[in-house]
């Protein structure tokens, strides 16, 4: 089983902000292959389903970003989910609107969802497909990141990165992310 979560801030206030990339993503993702992200389990809303052949299991946790790690644990442990069978969306504060990164491996690079599960795995090896969300001109990220781009071109590409993330999932659920790092990483 594939597990794939989506960082972001549950609640309509952040429905549309910055910081709900990964929720946006995976609901995407979700209604491309028809599978419900409702039933609230592992302190989150949670989605089954079939995806390329594979199982998958979709999580967007309610902990709120900083504490995205504690739903990713709950579910891995039940299900008994290897470190190598997740892949976390993100936004990423380093990477332009309209772009994505994947990794496997990484620091945090300042993004408490993200450090919140470096701590719980016990390790900084995971599969992470980042949302370019661009870096903000104002010394308070945090007005930043619970925000929308104001701007028409900045929002239309923000919105396009995420869009391009569902397809890099899909790519990598349908042959493998090391392909899918080839060709979207370019």
């Amino acid at each position: 089983m594939e597990l794939i979560l989506g960082i972001g801030n549950y609640g309509d206030i952040y429905r549309d902000t910055r910081h709900n990339s990964g929720f946006q993503a995976i609901d995407l993702f979700a209604e491309d292959l028809g599978i419900e992200i409702r039933k609230k389990d592992f302190k989150s809303l949670v989605g089954k389903g079939k995806a390329f052949g594979k199982d998958v299991l979709l999580l967007k946790p309610l902990t709120y970003v900083n504490l995205s790690g504690e739903a990713l644990i709950q579910a891995m442990n039940f299900y008994k989910i290897d470190k190598e069978d997740i892949i976390i969306l993100v936004d990423d504060m380093d990477t332009d609107p309209g772009h994505i990164r994947l990794k496997l491996k990484g620091s945090a690079g300042g993004h408490n969802g993200l450090k919140s599960i470096i701590q719980v795995l016990g390790t900084d090896v995971f599969k992470r497909i980042r949302i370019g969300i661009g870096r903000p001109d104002i010394p308070n990220t945090a007005d930043f990141v619970l925000s929308s781009p104001r701007d028409k071109d900045v929002y239309e590409a923000w919105k396009d990165g995420i869009s391009k993330a569902t397809e890099a999932l899909e790519y990598a659920l349908k042959f493998s992310f090391d392909k899918a790092m080839n060709l979207y990483n370019r």
